[in-house]
């Protein structure tokens, strides 16, 4: 499975305000995905959750919650315009989203919100 930066922030939209999955079948490809997600957000220090695990499938005791280091990142890439900015950016470069470290990514992202609020 391959990290994908869009769904990344989809759930960190998603966990900010309270919402998100809680349920999931592993014999669910999609489902999969998402619980893969969630563990390297998890592993980066974007959010903490509990979970239990069950015959077939997994249940969160609650919505993930961000930590101090996924509220700044997210803070970074919230806004469209700042996000789409970064995107055409990268693409503009050659990479796509999935082609770049993640503190690369976070880097380019706060460069484009200074720009667009013009700080540099």
């Amino acid at each position: 499975m391959k990290r994908d930066m869009e769904k990344v922030r989809e759930m960190l939209l998603e966990f900010s305000k309270g919402e998100g999955r809680t349920s999931f079948n592993t014999m669910v490809e999609e489902d999969n995905n998402y619980l893969y997600h969630l563990k390297i957000m998890r592993e980066a220090g974007l959010i903490d959750f509990e979970e239990r695990g069950f015959k077939g499938g997994m249940h969160l005791l609650e919505t993930p919650t961000l930590t101090w280091f996924g509220n700044d990142y997210l803070d970074t890439v919230a806004n469209e315009s700042v996000w789409d900015k970064t995107k055409e950016g990268l693409k503009g470069k050659g990479f796509e989203l999935s082609g770049v470290p993640f503190q690369v990514l976070k880097e380019y992202a706060a460069l484009q919100l200074k720009q667009f609020i013009g700080i540099e």
